[in-house]
């Protein structure tokens, strides 16, 4: 079962206000759907549903959503805690639907690479949304280790290198997670903060299903072309560390 004290979600993405924590009503066990998952479309890189260029889907799976969940309490019990919350609003920034994920991994393994220099490691989770107003755009949660500099100029470098294009105004938000900068001494700020971040991304699950995580503000995700959800690979539901 969850081992993580999960808030609520909130609608605004969890950067601001800080309700009190508590625990998922979780009715299902996130492990063997996981790690089933995860297992059956491998395990080297950025995990999550492969789904073929083409391929389309309208909602996060009860499964996908199980993994986010899992990778999140993974990333603490590893000392990789997710700290930052990354949209990129890939429409905006001239990404076509169907090379969505692909301008995604790219983006994250820029990052990695980037740390892997320094001897550092990172961790992350996210999930494609798609929308009136807003576009096909991607919630990324990352984990920035402590002491790293995270420059905007870096992010809009990598994206243009990735796109082609100059970089327009307003297609990255990038935010601190709440209590991230000392998670020891502020747990409970944190863990109610990622809790909501989690919510979420994981918000565009079917209705039944948002019932059943206690998602109260449920939005549906739009359709997507591709892979929707991913995580790393030492945080995914194919880690060796079982919770």
């Amino acid at each position: 079962m969850l081992q993580y004290g999960l808030a609520p979600a909130v609608e605004n993405g969890g950067n601001a206000g800080v309700p009190e924590t508590g625990t998922i009503p979780a009715k299902y066990n996130t492990s063997k759907s996981a790690r089933d998952l995860h297992e059956k479309h491998g395990r080297r890189g950025w995990g999550g549903a492969r789904n073929t260029a083409d391929r389309t889907s309208d909602a996060v799976t009860l499964h996908q959503a199980a993994g986010v969940i899992r990778a999140a309490e993974v990333a603490w019990a590893i000392g990789l805690p997710l700290n930052r919350h990354v949209t990129i609003h890939l429409e905006k920034a001239g990404v076509a639907d169907r090379d969505a994920a692909k301008a995604i991994g790219a983006f994250l393994r820029m990052m990695r690479d980037w740390l892997r220099k320094a001897g550092l490691m990172t961790a992350g989770a996210w999930v494609r949304e798609n929308g009136l107003g807003k576009g096909s755009h991607v919630h990324i949660l990352l984990h920035l280790p402590t002491g790293v500099r995270w420059t905007f100029q870096r992010c809009r470098r990598w994206l243009e290198r990735i796109v082609g294009v100059p970089y327009r105004k307003g297609v990255i938000v990038t935010r601190r997670i709440r209590g991230s900068a000392r998670p020891d001494q502020m747990l409970d700020l944190y863990s109610a903060n990622l809790a909501k971040i989690v919510m979420y991304l994981i918000k565009g699950v079917q209705a039944c299903d948002a019932k059943m995580l206690g998602i109260q503000h449920y939005r549906p995700g739009g359709t997507v072309i591709g892979k929707r959800v991913g995580w790393t690979q030492n945080i995914g539901s194919g880690s060796a560390l079982q919770l």
